[in-house]
Order: C-alpha cells, then structure tokens, then sequence
C-alpha cells in the first residue's frame, strides 16, 4: 500500500524525470529522483493527462425571463398646450393606462414629484401662474419606472390687480 502511494505521489509530481528504486540492506525500498550506487530506474508510465473542454456556447436565441409588458400611459387633461384661468391655482390632471396595471402612479410638475396614487388622476393645487410641463409615470413596488407619458405643456391664467380697468 505504502508502495502504491509513493508511486502515486511521484507520478503526478515527475513528469519526465527519470525515478530509481533502492533496496537497502535492511530490505526497505527507497525511491530517488537521484541515482545512486545500487539504484535501478523504474520505468513509469505516460502520465494521465486530458485537454480543457470547450466553454459552452451560449445560445443567444434563447427568451430571457418573461417578457415586459409594454404600457402606454397618456395625459388626457389638460390637453397640450391648453392654457386654464383658475384664480386658485388648481388644476385637474387625469390620465389613462392601456394594458391596465397593478402600481403606483405618480405626477410630475415640472420635473419634480408633486403628488402620488393609485391611479392616473390627481387634483393640483396652489400651482402659481404661468408655462408648467406635466408627466405621469407608473411605478412599481420596487420603485422601477414601467411607463411614462409624454411631457405636456400648459398655462396657468391668474387675474391679476394689477389689470383693472378703472
């Protein structure tokens, strides 16, 4: 056994190097890299090697997950460019979504985030006079944007004292 385990250990770390077996006096054998007086080389045999197998081809025709859905989210009011007197300042945006979808909607006034819900309608108030951009964008719960609606403009008319006709 001890035999069969020094051959083992010699093969895999002697590749082309000749090895020599010793019997000593005592009767134990000894293996050597070296030759030495009384040493007889041992022939070994070709050792076991095999090539790297090829990486996999991946196969880019193959779908990825589920696809995503494709959403059209649109601004129905106020329409482009639509100007609104409201003295208040308040403002009535609705929107509509088509496939219908599970999420959170959000408004954005400017390009900032003035108002979120559940769904595509919201009531601005406070907005001061003049040119506003507005968007709509569906969220879902990991706060990824799955549509958005193209930006519309509108103005705001306020009366103003300093108008009067006196």
């Amino acid at each position: 056994m001890k035999l069969a385990w020094v051959l083992a250990l010699v093969t895999f770390s002697v590749n082309s190097a000749t090895l020599y077996k010793v019997v000593k006096a005592d009767g134990t054998v000894i293996y050597t890299d070296r030759p030495v007086a009384g040493a007889v080389p041992v022939s070994l045999p070709k050792a076991n090697t095999a090539d790297s197998l090829a990486p996999k081809q991946v196969n880019s025709t193959t779908p990825s997950k589920k696809p995503d859905k494709t959403y059209q989210l649109t601004i129905l009011a106020p329409a482009h460019e639509a100007t609104i007197r409201n003295n208040l300042g308040e403002v009535q945006v609705s929107g509509s979504i088509s496939p219908n979808a599970v999420g959170s909607f959000q408004l954005l006034l400017d390009g900032q985030v003035m108002a979120t819900g559940a769904s595509p309608n919201f009531n601005l108030q406070g907005v001061p006079r003049g040119a506003h951009q507005i968007q709509i964008q569906l969220i879902n719960k990991s706060g990824k944007i799955l549509a958005s609606s193209p930006e519309h403009t509108f103005y705001l008319h306020q009366a103003s004292v300093l108008n009067r006709a006196d």
